[in-house]
């Protein structure tokens, strides 16, 4: 038998990764799940002995210790196990209905800063003759995975949806307002951080075309472009910039209920759903950025939430403001030039 071309081989891997692409992404979630069952944290003690003497002692924590309530702030043990399942679920879900791709990576994206958390809690709570908590071998095999599960459900989804032209266009006008309007900052009072109207045309791109383009222009490209510029590090990119400004992909799930076919002015149905979208969006964006503060910054949960309390919601509320007033306008450009998802 004839060997087979090249080309034949490449199609096939691509056919392969169109039709099973959620399966593939719904088993790196799983075993992200079942590696959990290993090391999720480890901390290192060092305790003073008789004289100069210090006696080093290491401690392993697994999940069934969270589940045995001997630990504060258990809970975000339990929310990173939430969000995985969740992101096989929606996985497997994308086989039956497409769009559910983006959701999946968007929560194993956002298990990954709770699975942080956990580590942070104990880091912040100084222990008594702690010398330093880390990650366990679970937690770094689990994160790993999440990010395979992530990138595959992602992929998944952009392979039955194709990018055309028109998109990448609006999308790249979109996105280059966005960093115009993150240029133009109204500063709170001190040590409160600024405001912009940034997230604005963000939140339409994920109205337009869809969850997909709403993470991946928000959250990857937008999102790297503003992180390099800001001066904050790299460091911060995936909760304060992937997880952060992806965020707006949720109004990409209310966009068949705030635009209607017929529909060219304001409806106060869409204004509604406008309205829970976009704090939807906000909310996930004050959790990325919270664990960012706690991770990268090392503040106390406490102060990481007054923080980022304040800048957030307020940024949050001028977007969402400006999208209601401009909800006529921009209904009337979706049914004039709509785009096939």
């Amino acid at each position: 038998m004839d060997e087979q071309s090249p080309k034949v081989i490449e199609k096939k891997k691509i056919n392969f990764f169109d039709k099973f692409g959620w399966l593939v992404a719904a088993i790196c979630g799983t075993l992200a799940i079942l590696f959990l069952l290993g090391t999720v944290v480890t901390i290192k003690l060092k305790i003073p002995g008789e004289g100069d003497e210090v006696i080093k002692k290491v401690i392993d924590l697994h999940l069934w210790d969270y589940f045995q309530g001997k630990y504060e702030y258990d809970w975000t043990m339990y929310v990173t196990l939430g969000l995985l399942i969740l992101g096989v679920i929606t996985s497997c879900l994308e086989k039956l209905k497409k769009g559910f791709g983006s959701a999946s990576s968007m929560l194993f994206l956002l298990a990954i800063p709770m699975l942080a958390l956990t580590r942070e809690f104990f880091a912040s709570n100084n222990v008594e003759y702690m010398s330093s908590v880390t990650f366990g071998w679970g937690s770094n095999v689990s994160i790993a995975l999440s990010i395979c599960a992530a990138v595959l459900a992602l992929s998944s989804e952009f392979s039955t949806n194709p990018i055309v032209t028109r998109q990448i266009a609006e999308d790249g006008i979109l996105i280059a307002a966005a960093f115009i309007l993150n240029l133009i900052k109204i500063p709170l009072a001190a040590g409160a951080g600024s405001v912009n109207f940034q997230m604005l045309p963000l939140f339409i791109i994920a109205l337009r075309h869809g969850p997909s383009h709403g993470l991946v222009c928000g959250g990857i490209i937008y999102g790297l472009i503003t992180c390099l510029t800001d001066g904050w590090g790299f460091a911060s990119y995936p909760f304060d910039y992937l997880i952060g400004f992806g965020s707006v992909m949720v109004m990409g799930y209310f966009s068949k209920l705030i635009f209607s076919k017929k529909q060219m002015w304001y409806n106060v149905k869409g204004e509604i759903f406008l309205f829970v979208g976009a704090v939807i969006a906000t909310l996930i964006r004050f959790i990325g950025s919270t664990a960012s503060s706690m991770i990268i910054y090392k503040y106390t949960f406490a102060a990481a939430l007054a923080y980022n309390a304040i800048y957030i919601p307020v940024s949050g509320l001028i977007a969402i403001a400006v999208l209601m007033a401009a909800y006529g306008p921009i209904a009337k450009i979706q049914h004039r030039y709509p785009v096939k998802r």
